[in-house]
């Protein structure tokens, strides 16, 4: 069964379509790469998965229910998405940490307020967990720094962290590492090749072509809103079928 059901998503700001028929399906452990211009969409289609938009149309299933339905006024109730919400995890471009907290107080901030607001899980636990986190991203020495005390590939690397906390099922990239000059890139890449290997479920969407063609199991190509191209990343970018496709890879190998 598929971890991620995505049917017929549309998006309109005003006259202005961003998203239109967005079909496509995610299993437990893959990593999906969606590549393409600027304003082709991407963004705005994390967004609609992570419920910071709302979409016109279609439909969203996550570990086969129906997590929304734009014809059923049930699945938007406020109350509905907060849950909702916690199915996926967004690193966003720019890290968006708190700066008055501690790499480690933006990590466990979320997960406390949930168990404050639901109860059961113990404060030191949550201080446990998100020390490993830490840990895991290389960053075990950092747990006291506040943002401005750590480099731009630290900060997204205490974002990721921070991510991972709430145990989502997907965790979602808006281009992590477009703030990020060529040696940090490196840094945040590595992190999430790991999360690959460890067969953790991603949607990352990616201007890094090498990156995608060598972590992705899927890979989408969007243009002017639509799903232009999808497949293995073998075929997607090393030998695309359609002919916007190769336009737009030709022109990112030029630049």
């Amino acid at each position: 069964m598929s971890i991620l059901e995505v049917h017929n998503i549309e998006k309109h700001f005003g006259s202005t379509r961003v998203l239109e028929d967005i079909s496509f399906s995610l299993e437990q452990g893959q990593a999906l790469a969606i590549i393409g211009s600027s304003g082709s969409g991407k963004t705005t289609l994390l967004r609609c998965l992570n419920f910071l938009e709302t979409p016109d149309s279609g439909s969203i299933s996550v570990n086969g229910s129906v997590i929304f339905d734009a014809a059923d006024p049930r699945t938007q109730l406020e109350s509905e998405i907060r849950k909702k919400r916690l199915h996926f995890g967004l690193v966003f471009q720019n890290f968006n940490l708190f700066p008055q907290y501690t790499a480690l107080q933006n990590v466990t901030l979320a997960r406390e307020l949930l168990a404050k607001e639901r109860g059961g899980e113990n404060r030191d636990h949550i201080l446990e967990a998100g020390k490993e986190l830490l840990a895991q991203m290389g960053l075990a020495d950092r747990a006291g720094h506040y943002p401005h005390q750590l480099s731009g590939g630290q900060q997204q690397r205490v974002a990721i962290a921070r991510a991972l906390a709430l145990q989502p099922d997907i965790l979602c990239f808006d281009e992590p590492t477009s703030a990020l000059d060529p040696e940090l890139t490196g840094e945040v890449l590595r992190v999430i090749r790991g999360l690959a290997e460890q067969q953790t479920t991603m949607i990352i969407v990616t201007h890094e072509m090498a990156f995608a063609r060598d972590v992705a199991d899927q890979v989408i190509f969007m243009d002017g809103g639509v799903i232009v191209e999808q497949g293995g990343p073998r075929q997607v970018i090393d030998h695309p079928q359609e002919e916007r496709t190769r336009q737009f890879l030709s022109r990112y190998e030029e630049g």
